[in-house]
């Protein structure tokens, strides 16, 4: 019977730019180090995210990054990018003074820790990822564009596309949803928020209802994602593909069959073509893009716990 990580301590870390981020310690002190890297990006970290870990075994690492979750200030996309975070992250471990870490995380989450693990490879003990999502242009028209999940999903994306009736393309609905956000009147913005993480909601669980936050985490959550795939997440997808051949960590890449979000033909062709021996790539039978998913879980829980055992017993 394993137990719930304890809490030990929280900080604020300065790391440059006007960002403060929030890093809530869990565990035991002395157990294998493991860093969480939340989704979104923009989601924060959720304290039922910590089922995921054996506190006896593991010492958790819950980092909010830039914008997200307690980190300050929230919802800030100035010097907010990838190559931001992944220097964060490193700031995070030499703060730590832990030599070496493991990393899990979830759709974004894992493609930040997939490029960590590429530009830090002796850094990395070995890694867990879930719902990995590629940041290619495939990756970006398929959430986004009429060609791929909204061929799918029909009533949902023409929910989703509603406010933008007049938009041709991805790049005019990434503006169209921009002005919403920012809009003057508070009804509008808060509309555009709900529509959009609703489409990604119907992706993430089909059928089921997106469940209630706090506003304005909510609209955080959204300006974040928005200002990221606006951006082509920052050319996350070019240093992926130079960068994943080199990572040494022994890695889980586990991917719902029924990921809607992150679907699996995308990222099997990317790791055929740019990934190495050390990555062992699962396919979960029926399973979602989430945590909400118990088959997804599950899986999650077990391939955590063995990564500790095995860095435990080393």
């Amino acid at each position: 019977m394993t137990s719930l990580p304890t809490f030990i301590r929280r900080d604020w870390l300065d790391v440059g730019d006007g960002h403060q981020l929030h890093l809530a310690q869990y565990g035991d002190p002395d157990g294998v180090p493991v860093l969480y890297l939340h989704g979104g990006p923009g989601a924060g970290c959720m304290s039922d995210e910590l089922a995921l870990f054996d506190g006896d075994n593991c010492h958790v690492l819950m980092l909010d990054q830039r914008g997200t979750g307690r980190s300050k200030p929230l919802g800030e996309i100035e010097k907010n990018n990838v190559l931001a975070l992944l220097k964060d992250l490193e700031k995070v471990r030499l703060w730590l003074g832990i030599p070496a870490w493991c990393l899990v995380g979830g759709s974004f989450g894992a493609t930040l820790g997939m490029l960590y693990s590429g530009l830090y490879p002796e850094k990395v003990l070995s890694q867990v990822y879930w719902g990995l999502f590629i940041p290619s242009e495939d990756g970006t028209n398929w959430l986004y564009s009429n060609k791929g999940a909204a061929n799918l999903f029909a009533d949902e994306y023409l929910a989703f596309t509603a406010l933008t009736p007049f938009c041709s393309n991805v790049d005019q609905l990434f503006k169209t949803y921009r002005l919403g956000l920012k809009h003057n009147d508070a009804d509008t913005r808060h509309h555009y928020i709900r529509s959009w993480l609703a489409w990604e909601s119907a992706l993430a669980m089909p059928a089921n209802e997106m469940s209630g936050s706090d506003a304005f985490m909510s609209k955080s959550l959204a300006e974040i994602e928005l200002h990221y795939a606006s951006h082509q997440y920052f050319g996350a997808y070019s240093l992926m593909r130079e960068i994943s051949a080199g990572i040494q960590a022994p890695s889980i890449i586990l991917q719902g069959e029924m990921d809607w979000v992150c679907p699996t033909q995308i990222v099997e062709n990317f790791l055929t073509q740019f990934g190495c021996d050390t990555i062992n790539y699962s396919v979960i039978k029926s399973g979602y893009h989430g945590l909400a998913d118990d088959k997804m879980f599950r899986e999650v829980v077990y391939a955590i716990r063995e990564m500790a055992n095995n860095i435990k017993e080393v």
